[in-house]
């Protein structure tokens, strides 16, 4: 009875041991069903905008591409997805009709992107990726005796994301009259917050036919709309102004992660050595 006891009591052990390695197998094939191999060349860019008295001109996004080629799947691969990080709908495309996705940002920010791919069996991997999307603004005004408020907004796209700086380069001309003699104009620059709080301001008295500049950095802008104002204190001469203003964030995006041809990665490996 001990010896028929022993023999069952070995096939039960000899069974769990033989199911413990099967789950033990399981678990590590999962963690490399797939394979997720993302190629981008660009993790930031910057929105251009120009106005021409106070009419907007042009309008150009930013948009990142994203390569999920050379992804692979223990299985049929499904979909590629990216969530934009702004709030939008998560961008999903057919694994057996595309691989590549494109996304484009009409809102400076710090954008935390999700990449992920998904098999036929709903197995998914994904990684993160962060942009950084600033913005350019150009306003040109001529011949103006009273110069319109230049409205910047500093909201980014995504609200967990803050500005770093507001940089405005200004230059106001006094332009001279060929049929009568100029005389100079005294302008204030002033750029003020969401509250009206006058965050800077410079006076300048431009003689006739020069110009005068005002460059001036906001680190750390309050979210909403700051208004930049020139204002013609003295003169009756009318002005051209130019300004540039640039909305900057901390470089903390990503580095690119561009594909490389394996002969080009082979030469700079021989290069190196």
């Amino acid at each position: 009875m001990g010896g028929r006891a022993g023999v069952v009591l070995l096939s039960s052990l000899l069974l769990c041991s033989m199911l413990a390695g099967c789950f033990g197998d399981d678990d590590s094939d999962q963690k490399e069903l797939i394979d997720l191999v993302v190629h981008y060349d660009a993790t930031n860019g910057t929105i251009q905008q120009s106005f021409i008295g106070g009419s907007q001109i042009s309008f150009t996004g930013v948009t990142f591409s994203f390569d999920f080629a050379r992804t692979t799947s223990d299985y049929g691969l499904k979909t590629f997805t990216l969530d934009p990080g702004d709030g939008r709908s998560i961008i999903s495309i057919d694994a057996s009709e595309s691989a590549s996705i494109d996304v484009e940002y009409q809102i400076h920010g710090m954008y935390a992107v999700i990449l992920a791919a998904t098999d036929i069996n709903d197995n998914t991997a994904n990684m993160t990726v962060v942009l950084r999307v600033e913005h350019s603004i150009e306003w040109s005004e001529a011949n103006s005796a009273d110069p319109d408020t230049m409205e910047i907004n500093t909201t980014p796209g995504n609200e967990d994301s803050n500005p770093k700086q507001v940089v405005v380069a200004s230059v106001v001309e006094n332009p001279s009259i060929l049929t009568a003699p100029g005389s100079p104009v005294t302008v204030t620059w002033d750029l003020t917050d969401p509250e009206s709080n006058s965050k800077g301001s410079n006076t300048e008295q431009i003689p006739d036919g020069q110009s005068g500049t005002w460059d001036f950095d906001l680190n750390f802008p309050d979210k909403g709309v700051h208004d930049l104002a020139v204002t013609i204190d003295q003169g009756t001469d009318r002005v051209n102004i130019n300004h540039i203003i640039d909305i900057l964030y901390e470089q903390e995006e990503s580095e690119p992660n561009p594909y490389q041809q394996e002969n080009e990665s082979e030469e700079e490996n021989s290069e190196s050595e």
